[in-house]
């Protein structure tokens, strides 16, 4: 459950993901990018510094990639079934945060929960308890 040891590559994967759920309907709400920076800073314990370095290469890095398999990947190696689960809370906290839940938004998630082998009751009833908890 500590991500304070994950490398720079899982941070920034996680970072990938999260702001491209946020992208999805091609609008990065401020309060969207505020969830992003504060949910990296949260799960793997970092700074400021640290957090705005990575939303920065994170953006980077989506503007000249083509596809999410391989942030899904990285995470697949280094996060246990139970970590997945909590990721996949924060990305549903990212797509609510702007009071509604695009559907690209939702489609990008499920891609996500796929890649990361979660089934879909899973990405449900996360869903569910993220709702609740908002």
């Amino acid at each position: 459950m500590d991500h304070t040891t994950d490398s720079y590559d899982v941070k920034l994967a996680a970072a990938c993901l999260l702001s491209k759920v946020a992208f999805a309907d091609e609008y990065l709400d401020p309060h969207e990018e505020k969830i992003i920076r504060e949910i990296l800073s949260e799960f793997f314990s970092i700074d400021e510094n640290q957090t705005n370095m990575l939303f920065k290469d994170a953006n980077e890095l989506l503007e000249s990639s083509t596809d999410i398999f391989s942030f899904g990947k990285i995470l697949n190696e280094n996060f246990s079934k139970e970590d997945k689960i909590d990721f996949i809370g924060c990305i549903f906290e990212v797509a609510f945060s702007d009071g509604e839940l695009h559907y690209l938004e939702n489609h990008t998630i499920k891609q996500i929960a796929n890649i990361l082998n979660l089934e879909n009751h899973e990405l449900i009833s996360t869903k569910m308890d993220i709702k609740r908890f908002l």
